[in-house]
Order: structure tokens, then sequence, then C-alpha cells
């Protein structure tokens, strides 16, 4: 049986709480601020974030080498390869370079080459990312890696070999031996001796290296003083930057974002007008909830069960007709991303059923179907039982690919696998990722052994207690606070994302109505009325894990949930929802 979860209240600070309150926040509003922060430094430009507050591009490490080398490109004759990750950063990241070489900076676009990854053959520039720029015909000035390249210096050798020079831009962990050698520069803040912000995405370095492009063709005396800033491409850097789950803790990360969701909700873009016309979010602004969880699902999902062209065309389209076109495609690579993640889900509940005791520490399950949904499944699974958790799929050709999350906030994944290749050196084929979040691929004859090994790495970080589904709460309400003013206050405060997580509130309950709605009739609609005697509107999505599975809760019953208060709009009244994540009955 999976442990219940744990409810624990996020501390404050009291300090924080002051300083908050001395920039005209309201109590609730600082005491939410003090619950994900405590450090008074900066603490106006987390709470107000704005453009004029992102750090310098100078303070990143080889920036100005960078752009003397796109420079040099943009005055060659060859093409310029931009060779992109699949995922919604590295897609986002596609776009910000295309759209700053060519509509700022001139560039033709039949100079631009795209070679975005494919996630069949795993993730960064791999053998077959190296064997396509190879068959390009063309001349090749330079490769750009965006969001990608910094373990890659095997397959950067065999390009150098070739005369081939790659400008290495990426955010990910760089390895032990260091930067690719072979790489004409690296812009990468994890390097050393980098001075920069180092929990910004692959499509912000990208953008600060356009950045300085711009400020070295203007000294150059290759673009005019009064050419246009790049900051209309926080557009889409808002987009990647939420997608890759960065802090958003970080000034420079809410500032980006902040700006783009503006630029976002002017809808002047045809993609973005495309996605208004399909989701509206009953007529609210769209905000980075929006962003992760309705437009970076449908970018994914083009490389996860079809073509990734279609999502870099979909941002690219020059109107409205075809950014529906493209849209439409990436609709319905969504649903049909959906369907196999449910049957993938059933085996991994399946699986992880087996596998669980009390003294479990992590999850590894080796699965059957697309390894592009793999990620979800190890979230999914990894939320349920509290576990850092492994989704890895057969591809048939004697591998494993896997998507790895860190689940438990200590954990780091990195550090877990780097000590996992040291205790058997063939372990892995390939690796890289984040502290929370990584990928790999292995024989699948070691996969016995990578699970042992990964929890043994796992449970050297944790120590002698196994983990437990740990709940953050910000504590409960008054019933008086339960208004959609609520809603007003807490939107303030935005962007939410990872460690600047959206408001999240418990409390006890009695169930006065329950029914199954949704076509898989696995989230639950009802009535909870508090101890006080008000009754709210309530929805619990994914309640069951299948249609089959008995409703776990009944009317009359007593519950302790945990929920974000929203608001839902019909027949022209506004009302506030709770939007429920965990329900335990209690006595």
């Amino acid at each position: 049986m999976i442990k219940s979860p744990k409810i624990v209240h996020r501390t404050s600070s009291k300090a924080v709480f002051e300083s908050a309150k001395e920039l005209g926040l309201t109590d609730f509003q600082a005491r939410l601020v003090s619950h994900r922060t405590n450090q008074t430094k900066q603490l106006d430009e987390i709470v107000f974030p704005k453009l004029k507050h992102i750090q310098h591009p100078s303070a990143l490490k080889n920036i100005e080498q960078a752009a003397e080398v796109i420079v040099n490109a943009i005055k060659a004759d060859g093409v310029i390869v931009l060779a992109t990750d699949y995922d919604t950063d590295g897609v986002t990241s596609a776009w910000v370079a295309t759209t700053a070489l060519c509509d700022y900076f001139g560039v033709p676009k039949s100079r631009i080459v795209h070679v975005i990854g494919d996630r069949k053959t795993g993730y960064g520039i791999t053998d077959d990312v190296v064997k396509r720029i190879l068959a390009i015909e063309q001349p090749i000035a330079l490769v750009i890696s965006a969001d990608q390249g910094s373990s890659d210096e095997e397959r950067i050798a065999v390009l150098k070999s070739h005369n081939i020079p790659v400008c290495v831009t990426d955010h990910h962990q760089i390895p032990l031996n260091g930067v690719p050698e072979s790489a004409i520069c690296t812009v990468n803040p994890q390097q050393e001796g980098c001075e920069y912000d180092k929990t910004v995405a692959g499509c912000f370095v990208i953008f600060l290296v356009m950045t300085q492009v711009r400020q070295s063709l203007i000294q150059n005396g290759l673009l005019d003083k009064s050419s246009p800033s790049l900051k209309y491409l926080a557009l889409n850097v808002a987009l990647g930057t939420v997608a890759d789950s960065v802090s958003l803790k970080s000034p420079n990360n809410r500032a980006i974002v902040h700006a783009g969701l503006q630029l976002v909700n002017m809808f002047q873009s045809p993609a973005w007008q495309a996605l208004r016309e399909l989701n509206d979010n009953q007529g609210h602004p769209f905000d980075a909830e929006f962003l992760g969880f309705q437009v970076a699902t449908r970018i994914n999902a083009a490389s996860r069960v079809s073509e990734v062209a279609t999502a870099f065309k979909f941002l690219s389209a020059g109107n409205i007709n075809e950014a529906r076109m493209y849209l439409e495609q990436l609709d319905t690579d969504n649903q049909n991303r959906r369907a196999q993640q449910e049957v993938m889900l059933k085996q991994a509940y399946k699986q992880a059923l087996d596998k669980y005791s009390n003294d479990t520490y992590s999850m590894t399950l080796k699965l059957s179907g697309n390894a592009g949904i793999q990620g979800i499944i190890a979230s999914r699974v990894g939320e349920l039982y509290g576990l850092p958790t492994v989704a890895m799929t057969d591809l048939k050709d004697g591998t494993l690919a896997g998507s790895a999350r860190g689940i438990v906030s200590e954990i780091d994944l990195r550090q877990a696998f780097q000590w996992m290749s040291e205790q058997k050196e063939d372990l892995f084929l390939s690796m890289g990722g984040h502290k929370g979040a990584a990928g790999c691929m292995i024989p699948i004859d070691f996969y016995d052994e990578f699970s042992q090994l990964f929890e043994q790495a796992i449970k050297q970080q944790v120590g002698d207690s196994a983990p437990v589904p740990i709940i953050e709460t910000d504590g409960e309400l008054n019933d008086w606070q339960l208004t959609p003013n609520l809603i007003e206050e807490i939107s303030a405060l935005e962007p939410f994302g990872r460690e600047w997580p959206k408001p999240l509130f418990s409390g006890k309950f009695s169930i006065t109505q329950i029914r199954e709605v949704g076509q898989s009739k696995t989230h639950l609609s009802c009535k909870l009325k508090t101890a006080g005697g008000s009754i709210f509107q309530a929805i619990y999505f994914n309640a069951k894990q299948n249609e089959s599975e008995p409703t776990p809760f009944a009317t009359g019953d007593k519950v302790t949930c945990t929920y974000q208060p929203g608001v839902n709009n019909f027949a022209g009244r506004t009302t506030l929802q709770l939007r429920i994540s965990s329900m335990i009955e209690t006595s």
C-alpha cells in the first residue's frame, strides 16, 4: 500500500515578511513570499520582475567570443546550421536564433539550416545529428548548438575533422572532463569561471548570445544603431523557460517570463492567435501554468509522436491560417500522445505496485511503447509514490532509453548518475540533464544492475529513511478569505513555477456531494463543506488511475485536502472553485 502523503506547511522567514510588507504587499502576499525565499537580497526584483533587472550578458563567459564567431559566419557565404534539442526549450531556442538572424540581422532564410534532434536517437549532438550535418551539400560557415552540446566532445570532434566549426550554447551540466575541446567556443553558465545565473534555460542563453551579436554587428558597422532590440524574442523565451522547469525564483527567469507573458497576451503572433482560438483560458490572460500545461505539452507532443519540425513551423508561422494548420497537427499529436500515455501508464502502475515496499528508495521501470512519453510516466509514478523514478523504454535495438525525475527535493540526479557510472564504467551509452530531471541510454542487459545502482545512489543521498510523498502547503485559509478576490492577490505574485510554486493550501472538509466526471471518469467533482459551514465547489483531476477503479470517497466522508483556489466562470457568474491536488480520508 502506498504511503499516505505527508502534508507539511512551508516555513516563513520573518525578515522576508517584513521586507515584503515594506514593498507594499498585503500581509497575505508577504506571507506567501516569505514561504518561497529566505533572502531579502533582490527581493524587489523577484516580486516586481522587469527586463531591466536581467543580469548583463557580459557576465556570461565567452559570450564576446561567440558573438564574434557568429558575426564572422554572418559575413561569410556558407550556411549557418542550428543544431538544437527536440523539447520545447530546444524548439524555442531554434526560433530565437532564426528570428534574430533572419528578421533582425538580415541573414537570408536560405542560409539557415535546422537540425533539430530526434527523441528516437537520443539527446544531444548524437551520431545521427552529425550524419545529418555532414549530409548538407552547401558549404557550412558555422554550426551553432542550443540547449545541447556541452557533453558531446566526441561528435563535435568528428565535425571539426571535416573543417566544420561548432559554437556551443547550452545550460546543462558540464562533464567532469570539461567543455568540449573541439568546439570553437562554449557559452554555458555552468562552466568554471562563469559568473552568470546557473538556472537559466537554453533558450535564454541563445537569446543572450544573439543580444551580444546585435551589439557586435552595430560595433562593426554592419547594423544600424537604431535597429530594434531583441526584447520581442522574450515572447517564446518565456515559453521555453517555463517548459524546462528552471527556477522561477531567479530574478532573470522571472523577468523574461513576465515580459514574455505580456507579449503573449498582446496576441500579435499568429501562433499565439491560433492558440487563443483553440483555448482562450476561459477569458483569463495566459499565465505560466497555461504555457506549461497547454502549450508546452503540444510543442513536446510533436517530437514524442510525430515530427518535431511541426512545432518549429507553428511558432514561426507567418499568418493565422498557417498557424492553425500546424496547431491542428500539434493538437492531434497531443491527443495521440495522451492515448499512448494511458497504455504505458497501466504498464508502469502495475510494475510499480509489484516493486514497491515501505523500504523502497527509488523506482526503475522497464516499459514497451513510445520512448518520447517516458518522462511523463516517470513524473506521474514518481509523484504518486514520492520516489525518484526512472522510466525506461525498450528501443528494440538492444538498448533502453530512460528519463528520470528527482521528485524528492534534495535529490541530485546528475550526481546519482555520475556515481553510478563510476561504479560501472560501461553502464551508460549516454547521459545528461539537470539535478531534477535527467536522461540516459543503457544496454538492455544492464537493466537490473542499473536498477540496483540507482537504488544505492538515491539511498546515499536520502539517508536511512525511505522517502515518503511530501506535499508542501502554505497552510490553512479561513472561510472569509475564500473569495474570488483571493485570486487577484495571488496572481500579483506571478509567474509561478519551480522554486516559486503556485500557492497550495490545506484544509479539513466534509463531502456533501461527489460524482465521477470526464471522458475517462477518473476525475471527481464534489462539494466540500468547511467546519464553519461554507460550501465550495471542487474538482479533483486524476483522482483515480483508471475508470474501473472504485471511487475512493463518498458523500459524508471527512477529508483533509490540499488545493489551489481558482475561479469558475459559468452563465455570467464568477465563483471560487477549489482544485484538489490530494484528498485523504480522516476520522
